[in-house]
């Protein structure tokens, strides 16, 4: 797993302890090898293989390429390999190498072994390396919260962050049995957009977001978008706010129950709730019927999906290139339509630059 929040960009940081976890570079001892890195968001791993000269061994990788199959097939795949190098060791005679003692290891693993390995891998440590602290309240947390949020959690912690997040987490979580229930009926009826994972993730989460206002019947330029739709859904940004934590990357928990739908938020400001609602609805939208949520920013393909959503529903890219002039947004602009769309200027900047338009000084 990818330790914390750190994404696909990670991968081109001078951290040994990343190249060890996730590159094939970790293996060149003696030998020139590609930078390929591999790093799980998810139902999918993200390939990356970045052109590289290697040092000494006047060898050039010139080409760069990106892939993210499903996590299946690149593990069936891995475990092949793995195997195989074993059995041709073994038919050489040759025993008690480090990677057949490692693959036995793994391969002795019981079920819910393999959770708390995923959970620790997750939070960037191996197992064996947890104290009994953050082990403990793994437990405790797994029987109260379930393995999915929980998942949720350790994909956005560091090992020296966990109790923070995890405090934040509890009274999120807490919240959701006395929050009142958003009614998920107008969405009931709309498949969700076949998430085609050859994209990138922000690009289902916008074409969720253009579906879900052309199903209510609202116009593309509508400031007043994302409003009807909590509206809609019977869903009030003002109602959460319950607790904050200050530096944890947690913005609030959906918990979805057939039809309905409960959400708390963790942020003081009614435009960080803004955003993190319309997060939400995604989150409550693309759930089982019956499954709990956090809202983290962790780089798995559905999180960022969520916020690719609540961009696009809360700040419609139609809309900024109306009121943009040549394709230009002032810093004043930036500021009236946070205002009149309620929710932060940084959106507004971040929807503009992602799409090709300029934000220049007042």
């Amino acid at each position: 797993m990818p330790r914390g929040d750190r994404g696909r960009d990670a991968a081109c940081a001078d951290d040994a302890e990343f190249t060890r976890r996730h590159s094939l570079l970790a293996a060149q001892h003696g030998f020139a090898l590609p930078r390929i890195t591999f790093i799980p968001t998810g139902r999918t791993i993200q390939i990356t293989a970045t052109a590289r000269a290697a040092a000494f061994a006047n060898v050039h990788f010139r080409n760069s390429s990106h892939a993210a199959p499903l996590r299946e097939g690149i593990e069936t795949e891995l475990s092949k390999f793995v195997e195989g190098v074993r059995a041709r060791l073994e038919d050489c005679q040759i025993h008690d190498t480090g990677l057949q003692q490692a693959w036995q290891m793994v391969q002795d693993v019981a079920p819910d072994e393999r959770m708390f390995c995923e959970f620790a891998g997750a939070l960037g440590l191996a197992p064996h390396d947890m104290n009994e602290r953050t082990a403990a309240r793994l437990d405790r947390l797994l029987e109260k919260i379930g393995p999915r949020p929980l998942m949720d959690l350790c994909l956005v912690a560091l090992p020296d962050s966990f109790d923070a997040i995890a405090t934040a987490a509890e009274s999120a979580f807490d919240g959701l049995s006395v929050a009142r229930s958003a009614k998920l009926e107008p969405l009931l009826t709309l498949p969700v957009p076949v998430d085609n994972l050859a994209d990138p993730a922000w690009q289902h989460g916008v074409n969720a977001a253009k579906r879900l206002r052309t199903k209510l019947g609202i116009g593309d330029t509508d400031p007043n978008g994302a409003t009807c739709v909590f509206e809609r859904l019977g869903l009030d940004t003002g109602q959460f706010g319950i607790h904050f934590a200050d530096g944890v990357s947690l913005t609030g928990a959906v918990s979805r129950f057939d039809g309905e739908a409960q959400v708390t938020l963790l942020q003081p400001a009614k435009p960080q709730r803004r955003f993190a609602a319309a997060r939400a609805v995604f989150s409550a939208w693309t759930a089982e019927t019956q499954e709990k949520r956090f809202l983290t920013s962790a780089v798995i393909r559905d999180q960022q999906a969520s916020r690719a959503f609540a961009a696009e529903l809360t700040a419609p890219l139609s809309l900024l290139r109306v009121r943009a002039r040549r394709s230009k947004l002032s810093q004043d602009q930036v500021f009236d339509l946070a205002a009149e769309l309620q929710i932060g200027a940084d959106v507004i900047s971040k929807q503009a630059l992602n799409n090709g338009l300029q934000v220049t000084p007042a």
